[in-house]
């Protein structure tokens, strides 16, 4: 059975759980140190270890159709999935979902083209 105490307790540490995600993924997109670097043609878009990233959990089928809608044509994605990064000594690294200052991530895997194969088809 649990008191009113605990109760408490329990929401006072939910509570600062998502402060806490909240707060890295602020300094993921404005802080010094920021996660990747803007893509300023398509605001809301970043660019990370040469993937296009969305900061959240975003439907990665639909990511992948918006990102190919809006890469230069000698690029492609292939598929999108979810990640979770912190900093860890200045660096964004990938990481649990449950890691102190975790942020989510959509990540789309971006590729160039063979544009020599496709001549070829």
């Amino acid at each position: 059975m649990t008191t009113a105490t605990d109760q408490t307790y329990l929401v006072i540490l939910g509570a600062a759980a998502l402060q806490a995600s909240h707060n890295a993924r602020v300094l993921a997109e404005h802080g010094d140190t920021q996660l990747g670097r803007p893509w300023s043609a398509h605001p809301g878009l970043r660019i990370w270890n040469g993937n296009l990233t969305r900061l959240g959990h975003h439907n990665p089928d639909a990511f992948v159709v918006e990102a190919n809608s809006l890469l230069p044509s000698h690029m492609h994605v292939d598929r999108a999935h979810h990640w979770h990064a912190h900093l860890n000594n200045g660096t964004w690294t990938r990481c649990s979902a449950t890691a102190d200052g975790a942020v989510p991530l959509t990540i789309a895997i971006t590729q160039t083209r063979d544009t020599e194969q496709e001549a070829n088809q």
